[in-house]
């Protein structure tokens, strides 16, 4: 589903970014390009100054997920991203985009990741937004979906963690 302009998932974008970025080992100068490149940000290999304000970045929307004060945050981020938000077309058809016309790269994926989570919180509401419950697991979500709640950052987490029960409930 999208959920912000550019014809970019703006809360998958901050999930991603924010677990290539805190979770485990962290991902490579190259891999957040690639990270981008996957959600559909039409840019150029990001400078050294792109990736370390990135990083900052991912920091920053970490606490949306499942802390307290979500909405105050996202408020503050929202508060500290230029955000002009504008029609474009070019030559991908008519679509939203949420930074200043002419932003660089941090600028676009930082609007597009706020937005992108404010809308999540806005349609969904806060308790969507979470860290995965697997144990050992410290990836976040964005339950965006209808159904059930989510409780797990994927499927192979949520598989792990039920056989796990299963396995302790079977030697109890």
């Amino acid at each position: 589903m999208e959920t912000s302009g550019y014809r970019i998932n703006g809360a998958g974008t901050a999930v991603a970014l924010v677990n290539a970025v805190t979770s485990g080992a962290g991902s490579s100068d190259r891999g957040l390009a690639e990270l981008l490149g996957a959600h559909r940000y039409l840019v150029p290999e990001p400078s050294a100054a792109d990736v370390d304000r990135l990083r900052d970045w991912a920091h920053r929307l970490r606490p949306a997920f499942g802390g307290p004060g979500v909405i105050a945050l996202l408020n503050e981020l929202l508060a500290d991203v230029p955000l002009q938000p504008h029609i474009s077309d070019h030559g991908l058809g008519p679509h939203l985009h949420y930074g200043e016309p002419g932003a660089g790269l941090v600028d676009r994926v930082r609007a597009n990741t706020a937005f992108g989570l404010a809308l999540a919180v806005c349609e969904h509401g806060a308790e969507r937004l979470g860290c995965c419950k697997a144990a050992g697991c410290d990836r976040v979500y964005a339950d965006v979906q209808r159904g059930p709640r989510r409780r797990y950052c994927s499927r192979a987490c949520q598989n792990r963690s039920s056989a796990a029960a299963f396995r302790a409930r079977r030697a109890s």
